[in-house]
């Protein structure tokens, strides 16, 4: 059986498997440098800054206590 685009394309972003502890720190780093950046142009307004990060505002408010982000 061959697999569809879609399931490839699914096989491939579940696939981190080849990826090493400091990629897994660079993305986490990154990350929390986007979620800085939509804060500060947002005022601090976490309603706004997860609409422009395409995220919810439990998952902003849950990724601003693990990277320990002060206001």
């Amino acid at each position: 059986k061959t697999l569809s685009e879609d399931e490839l394309e699914y096989g491939k972003i579940l696939d981190i498997s080849h990826e090493t502890e400091e990629e897994s720190l660079c993305l986490e780093h990154q990350e929390r440098e986007m979620i800085l950046k939509a804060l500060k142009k947002n005022h601090n307004r976490r309603k706004n800054a997860a609409r422009d990060l395409g995220i919810s505002e439990r998952t902003l408010y849950r990724k601003i206590k693990l990277f320990r982000i002060e206001e």
